[in-house]
């Protein structure tokens, strides 16, 4: 059976049929010698000849003689036939035999035997087709049972499976034959469908996520101005909003909508850039990433921070985008200068078709940091900075077939490893 999982259905059809062919013919041929046997046994052959002896005379008269004889034993001689008053030894002329079997009639035979030796010519006729017949029935159930129907009970039980929208299962099939490879094929697809919806499952969460996370950062601004309106309601009842509470109230109420108009113009952002599509291009790898990191020491010009930058990259050339890591980068190294003290450090390294590059501070780390792998991240409570660039940088690292953790040094210090898939 695994020999014929082996073969292609092409080769395992025309074994079937031949294997059949063959079959079906030696049982017709056994069945055609019985009946036959058969009917020499009802009507066997005759055993006697008519022995034929004709005569031309001198003269040119023709006579003709027969003699019945029984050839049932070793042949014994026979003299010349004479006529009736004929001298033996009297000249015959020239003398020619001929020897003729007489055939068994089968109107010889009795009834029952007539219906026997009948019967066995039918046989003859139907049993070679009947064989046929069922020689071919057996062939394609035994076909449809251990060929075909294996692989369709797995490729119909998978497909149940998809419309009840579980994907949480595995195609498995030993065959190497088409309907082999179609279930390997379709195994991929699986597991590429579980992948995407895991994927746009995990999107979903962190959507939800973000907008809890934004209906709960605007909850301040807006617990703010209601606060501000009241109290100007107040003082203005009361007959004791003077123009310096006014003014007062004025400027805080301001800068509180100015924050709520930097969060919304963020949201827009972020929207904006799961739009964006990634442009992949081929480039020499090593040669790009210093050209990349000479151009993220530019944003140190100005700071007393120190910046280095590390290679464990083969060379050679690989396709990615460059304008996306460099995106994420610059996002990434901008929020570790708000926090580092001397200095940042940048390690690109490339294992498995995965391009990651760390970056690395000297500065507090993440204090409230619950997981590696977190949406967003934002300790500063003035309001200037949202916590949406890691956001930002994560939606970029996944489009890329990547991602972004965080952690923190052993020492102190923060770590942010932002990693994108290459070919």
């Amino acid at each position: 059976m695994e020999k014929i999982k082996r073969q292609s259905l092409k080769r395992s059809f025309m074994n079937a049929v031949t294997v059949t062919m063959l079959i079906v013919f030696l049982c017709s041929s056994l069945a055609v010698f019985g009946c036959y046997r058969f009917q020499k046994h009802i009507l066997p052959d005759s055993n006697e000849v008519w022995l034929t002896q004709q005569t031309t005379a001198p003269e040119g008269t023709v006579t003709e003689t027969k003699m019945r004889y029984v050839l049932d034993g070793s042949p014994e001689p026979f003299g010349q036939l004479v006529t009736d008053g004929q001298e033996r030894g009297e000249s015959q002329g020239q003398t020619s035999y001929m020897i003729e079997r007489i055939e068994s009639s089968y109107s010889m035979l009795s009834s029952k035997a007539k219906m026997a030796y009948r019967a066995s010519q039918i046989c003859m006729v139907l049993l070679p087709f009947l064989f046929a017949v069922i020689g071919t029935t057996l062939c394609a159930w035994w076909f449809y049972r251990r060929v075909l129907e294996p692989p369709i009970t797995v490729l119909m039980d998978a497909t149940a499976h998809i419309q009840d929208r579980d994907l949480n299962f595995q195609i498995t099939f030993g065959g190497q034959n088409e309907l082999g490879q179609l279930c390997t094929a379709f195994e991929k697809m699986r597991q590429t469908l579980y992948e995407n919806n895991r994927r746009m499952w995990s999107m979903l969460e962190e959507r939800r996520t973000l907008q809890a996370s934004v209906a709960h950062d605007l909850r301040n601004p807006i617990a703010i101005m209601t606060g501000y309106v009241e109290y100007l309601q107040e003082n203005n009842k009361a007959g004791t909003l003077t123009e310096e509470k006014l003014e007062k109230a004025l400027s805080n109420l301001g800068i509180t909508a100015e924050r709520m108009g930097r969060y919304t113009d963020t949201m827009r952002d972020l929207g904006a850039i799961e739009e964006t599509e990634v442009h992949r291009r081929e480039a020499e790898l090593h040669d790009f990433l210093q050209h990349m990191a000479d151009s993220l020491s530019l944003l140190f010009q100005n700071t007393q921070v120190h910046f280095s930058y590390e290679f464990h990259v083969p060379k050679g050339r690989a396709v990615l985008d460059g304008e996306l890591l460099y995106r994420v980068l610059e996002n990434l190294i901008s929020n570790a200068l708000r926090f580092a003290e001397r200095e940042i450090g940048l390690t690109f390294c490339l294992e498995h078709g995965i391009l990651s590059a760390t970056v690395t501070d000297d500065g507090p780390g993440f204090k409230l940091l619950q997981k590696k792998t977190a949406l967003f991240y934002s300790e500063d409570t003035s309001g200037q900075h949202l916590g949406l660039g890691l956001a930002v940088s994560r939606v970029l690292c996944q489009k890329h077939g990547g991602t972004i953790e965080l952690s923190n040094q052993p020492l102190h210090g923060a770590c942010v490893k932002a990693s994108i898939a290459v070919k």
